[in-house]
């Protein structure tokens, strides 16, 4: 699975806003124009697997222009709130690169979760 090792990280980095790991995620997505060029700057691929990262990059870079802003325009919204985000890779049988963004209750306030539907990564390595 491409997510395996990148999730866990970036979770971490995302539970809590009062945390430096935020304001660091934040401000890649604030610069960069996809998920992917977020994710680059983030630099949490380079502490993968090098095929896991391979995987991780190629369903990064076959997000739809539609999906990729609409993740990108949720973590903003996350950001500019100060809400905490969870994020869900799930590979499965969709032939399509989708994703779903909720908000829920959590703790004494709300968390934004983005589950990004794919399939096998290994699908898209060229």
């Amino acid at each position: 699975m491409a997510a395996s090792g990148m999730l866990p990280g970036l979770n971490r980095m995302l539970e809590a806003a009062d945390r430096n790991a935020y304001a660091d995620v934040e401000a890649a997505v604030e610069a960069a124009d996809t998920v992917s060029d977020a994710i680059e700057t983030i630099g949490i691929l380079d502490s993968l697997e090098p095929d896991v990262a391979e995987e991780a990059r190629a369903v990064l870079e076959a997000i739809p222009p539609a999906v990729d802003e609409s993740i990108i325009a949720a973590l903003e919204n996350a950001f500019e709130r100060g809400v905490p985000v969870v994020l869900e890779w799930i590979e499965g049988g969709r032939g399509s690169i989708e994703a779903l963004i909720s908000e829920e209750a959590h703790g004494h306030g709300a968390r934004v979760r983005i589950a990004l539907f794919s399939p096998d990564g290994a699908t898209f390595l060229v």
